[in-house]
C-alpha cells in the first residue's frame, strides 16, 4: 500500500507538471494569460493545445535527464526513486512551467565511480535532448510575419512590422521615460556559446530567427535554451550537484572542495557585480547594503578559519572588481539567480562532496567523459539567463 501511494505521488506529480507546462506553453505561444488578462487576451481551452510542444519538450528532457540517474543507480544496485517532477505556476508572473526534477537516492553508493556514473549520466542524456530540440527548432523556423505579427499584432503600429532588438530596446526605453506610470517591462533571454554556435552551424533562414524579446514565443528554441541552463545548474562543480559527483571523481574529494569555493565566488560575483553602481547610491544604497552582508556572510561561511579582518578584505576586494566593473560597463545588471542559488549552494547544497567508502580517481575513459562534461557546461552556461527591460 505505501508504494502503490508513493507511485501515485510520481504519477500525479507528472501529470501536474504536464498540465502546467501546457499552460505555460499556451501563454507562450498565444501571447495571452490565464488570468488577471482582459478579455482579448485571454487564453482559452481552446488554446491549451498550442502549449503542447512546449510541454513535451521540456519533459523529454527532464525524463531523459533523471531517468539517466535513475538507470545507472538500478545497474549499480543503488536504492533509488522514481523522478519527483516540480511542477510550478504564478498567475501575473513569467512561468516556465517546472523547476525541474529530482530523483531521490536512498543509500549512499560506496564508491567513487558510482557517484561519478550516476553524476554524469543525467546531464549527458539530457544534453543530446537540448541539442536535437535547438537544431530541429532552427530548421522548422516560421517567417516572422506569419508567426510574430499573429501573437503580437500592435507591431504593426508601434513599428510598421517585426522590430528588432535595437528597435524594441529603443522604444521601451522612450516609453518608460515618458510615461512612467505605464511602464512596459520586457523579459530579454540570454545565450550561451552553444546557442550561438548552432545558430550558426545550422541550415535555417537568419532573417527568421527572433530577437531575444520574442525567443520565448518558439517553444522548441525556448526550451532547448531553458534545457542548456538546467544542464549548466546540475553541471555546476559543487557538493552533490551533477558537477560536483564528476569533479569528485576525476581529482578528488579535497580538489574537489576547493573548486565547489571558487565556484560559489564566482557565482557572487556574476550575480552582485549590478549593484556596485555608485552613481545611484541615493536611490540604491539599500541594495548594496544589502549585497555587501550576503557577501560577508557567504565568505565567512567559505573560509576555513574564519577571521573577521580577512572576510572583510576579501569582500572588499571582491566590491571594489565589482564596482570598476559597473563603471567601464554600465550595462551590465544584478542577477538575483545567481545570488539564489549562492544561498542554496552554502545551505542546502553543501559545499564539500561526501566521501566514498572507497575514493579513488576514476580510470582514463571517465576522466575523457568528465572533460566533456565539463565542455558542454562551458558551452551551456549562460552569465545572464533572463534579464528585465523596464523594471
Amino acid at each position: 500500500m505505501k508504494k502503490f501511494r508513493t507511485y501515485l505521488i510520481h504519477i500525479g506529480l507528472f501529470f501536474i507538471t504536464f498540465l502546467t507546462t501546457t499552460l505555460v506553453g499556451a501563454e507562450h505561444v498565444t501571447g495571452k494569460s490565464w488570468l488577471f488578462a482582459p478579455a482579448d487576451h485571454a487564453l482559452k481551452w481552446e488554446d491549451l493545445s498550442q502549449g503542447l510542444l512546449y510541454s513535451i519538450s521540456f519533459l523529454a528532457f527532464l525524463t531523459f535527464h533523471e531517468f539517466g540517474h535513475y538507470f545507472t543507480a538500478i545497474y549499480y544496485k543503488v536504492k533509488t526513486s522514481l523522478p519527483y517532477y516540480i511542477p510550478v505556476w504564478i498567475p501575473g508572473m513569467l512561468n516556465i512551467g517546472s523547476f525541474g526534477a529530482i530523483i531521490r537516492l536512498k543509500e549512499t553508493p560506496n564508491s567513487t565511480q558510482k557517484f561519478f556514473d550516476i553524476g554524469i549520466a543525467g546531464p549527458l542524456a539530457g544534453f543530446v535532448v537540448s541539442v536535437v530540440l535547438i537544431i530541429t527548432g532552427l530548421i522548422t523556423l516560421p517567417s516572422p510575419e506569419s508567426y510574430i505579427l499573429k501573437i503580437h499584432p500592435e507591431y504593426v503600429q508601434q513599428f510598421g512590422g517585426v522590430p528588432s532588438e535595437a528597435a524594441q530596446t529603443e522604444f521601451i526605453t522612450k516609453h518608460n521615460a515618458a510615461h512612467p506610470d505605464s511602464a512596459i517591462m520586457a523579459f530579454r533571454v540570454g545565450s550561451n556559446l552553444l546557442f550561438e554556435g548552432l545558430k550558426r552551424m545550422v541550415p535555417h533562414n537568419a532573417a527568421y530567427f527572433p530577437n531575444p524579446y520574442e525567443l520565448m514565443h518558439y517553444p522548441l528554441l525556448f526550451v532547448g535554451f531553458l534545457t542548456l541552463f538546467f544542464t549548466a545548474l546540475n553541471l555546476l562543480p559543487i557538493g552533490q550537484l551533477d558537477g560536483g559527483h564528476v569533479i569528485y571523481g576525476m581529482f578528488g574529494r579535497e580538489n574537489a572542495a576547493k573548486v565547489a569555493k571558487i565556484t560559489v565566488i564566482l557565482l557572487l560575483f556574476f550575480g552582485g557585480t549590478g549593484f556596485a553602481d555608485f552613481r545611484n547610491l541615493q536611490k540604491d544604497y539599500y541594495w548594496i547594503a544589502f549585497y555587501l552582508i550576503f557577501m560577508l556572510y557567504v565568505l565567512n561561511i567559505l573560509m576555513e578559519i574564519p577571521k573577521t579582518y580577512k572576510v572583510v578584505l576579501a569582500a572588499v576586494a571582491i566590491f571594489l572588481v565589482q564596482t570598476l566593473l559597473k563603471y567601464y560597463f554600465p550595462f551590465i545588471q544584478p542577477n538575483l539567480i545567481w545570488l539564489i542559488y549562492t544561498m542554496l549552494a552554502v545551505r542546502v547544497i553543501g559545499i564539500a562532496h561526501p566521501p566514498a567508502l572507497h575514493e579513488h580517481i576514476v580510470n582514463r575513459p571517465r576522466q575523457i567523459l568528465g572533460w566533456i562534461a565539463i565542455l558542454i557546461f562551458i558551452l551551456s552556461f549562460t552569465p545572464s539567463p533572463l534579464s528585465i527591460l523596464g523594471e
